[in-house]
């Protein structure tokens, strides 16, 4: 692993993460849930394959899937997992790359392997989670019309 990546391996161990928590969300390392008795609501922290030991660039996921909905899909394809992951285009009523609500277009945040940009990056994704990103995930819960919706909502209608 390169510096950029234990980098960014660091920020969601010791800021990001915290914060999730913070807000209640259960999770460690790129994948977050905020509980919920009938929907699956998830972060994921989605790495590039472009990504070198010089850059880590990342981008968030948001996922909102209802439970019942995920059981029935996961009938129709044998594939699935027992639990949804936010990195992973498949069935759900609102899917959403975050960049598309902080920057209004898809948005990989690049995260420098010397350090040069780390508190920049650091207090923008921070700002992000508290102001725009939970508070948007969390408004996707409560809206129970059926989806699809968000930036993939053509997408993995299994």
């Amino acid at each position: 692993m390169g510096e950029a990546q234990e980098r960014l391996d660091r920020l969601l161990k010791t800021v990001w993460g915290p914060a999730l928590r913070d807000l209640g969300f259960k999770g460690s390392g790129k994948v977050w849930t905020l509980p919920d008795e009938n929907d699956w609501a998830m972060l994921g922290f989605q790495t590039s394959q472009a990504s070198t030991a010089d850059e880590a660039k990342f981008t968030i996921n948001l996922m909102v899937v209802g439970k019942t909905a995920w059981d029935e899909a996961r009938t129709r394809n044998s594939f699935y997992s027992g639990k949804p992951s936010p990195n992973t285009i498949a069935h759900h009523r609102y899917v959403q790359r975050a960049g598309h609500l902080t920057h209004g277009r898809d948005h990989w945040w690049r995260l420098a392997g010397d350090g040069r940009n780390e508190q920049h990056i650091r207090d923008e994704v921070l700002d992000n989670l508290l102001n725009v990103i939970v508070p948007k995930l969390k408004s996707e819960m409560a809206d129970q019309t059926p989806g699809p919706r968000g930036t993939f909502e053509g997408v993995g209608r299994g």
